[in-house]
């Protein structure tokens, strides 16, 4: 069972906009995980007030959590089976991207320049995140890089209006 994890949080400071909103959003997103034939779709939307904003199943934010990291693990913790994230700002990603992620077996993938994205990572069923420093990569440094070739480009998060 491969369950997908959308993370739409709020509105990015460094983009100046709602990048759950932008290019299609996360509902281009979530027909992506459908396509892909994901047994299962939640997005993570942030605070309470963002759970109306989003369709299918979506999970607000626990109080408890003050970084992405602890919602991320949080989120984790609740799920069975495979669990593929999908960041909002995934822009470029596409069905045959996404459908190399969810069939490698667990990894992060790297961008078109050789980074790791974390936020696209696969978490395969039995593995377990990283110790949490607060920073999102902590969770998954255990997982191996994916160099996913040709779809490389596909990886790449967008940050700046410029990006």
């Amino acid at each position: 069972m491969v369950t997908v994890l959308l993370l739409a949080g709020g509105e990015s400071r460094r983009m100046g906009a709602d990048k759950a909103l932008m290019h299609g959003g996360v509902e281009r997103l979530r027909q992506l995980a459908i396509e892909c034939h994901a047994e299962r779709t939640i997005t993570l939307c942030g605070s309470i007030e963002r759970e109306n904003m989003f369709n299918g199943e979506v999970w607000a934010d626990p109080l408890t959590c003050e970084t992405l990291s602890e919602v991320i693990e949080w989120a984790l913790s609740l799920i069975e089976g495979d669990v593929q994230l999908i960041c909002c700002d995934a822009f470029n990603l596409e069905s045959d991207g996404l459908q190399q992620l969810i069939l490698s077996g667990g990894g992060v993938p790297v961008d078109e320049v050789g980074n790791r994205q974390p936020l696209l990572a696969n978490c395969p069923e039995g593995w377990s995140v990283g110790e949490n420093d607060g920073t999102v990569s902590s969770l998954f440094q255990e997982l191996e890089s994916l160099d996913l070739g040709l779809l490389s480009y596909q990886m790449k998060n967008f940050n700046l209006p410029d990006d």
